[in-house]
């Protein structure tokens, strides 16, 4: 378990890194593409450049990139059972009725 500890981080692989940058700058190019007119043609290529970050992610399989972290209890302390804190009732005080303020009609 240590070892896998080791060798996984909350940063990711550089190839995981890499498929996503490409479908930023896809996103980017077809984002361009419909501010200048629309462009069409830079915004189908900006979607295309986003299907080639689609089939990188597959290919890195980047959703293997894990974090293996031991399992938390956050409220145990050291040799005690301690269960998370309770929430107390808390009596609500009655509201005032709604009022629009500025559209009363004056009599």
């Amino acid at each position: 378990m240590e070892d896998d500890a080791e060798r996984t981080s909350h940063a990711g692989r550089a190839s995981s890194w890499l498929a996503v940058t490409v479908i930023t700058l896809g996103f980017a190019i077809g984002g361009v593409g419909l501010c200048l007119g629309p462009m069409w043609p830079l915004f189908w290529m900006g979607a295309a450049v986003c299907v080639l970050g689609g089939i990188l992610l597959l290919a890195f399989q980047v959703f293997r990139d894990v974090v293996l972290d031991a399992p938390r209890a956050p409220y145990r302390q050291a040799g005690t059972d301690a269960s998370p804190p309770q929430r107390q009732a808390v009596a609500e005080a009655p509201r005032a009725p709604y009022r629009q303020t500025g559209t009363e009609t004056s009599e």
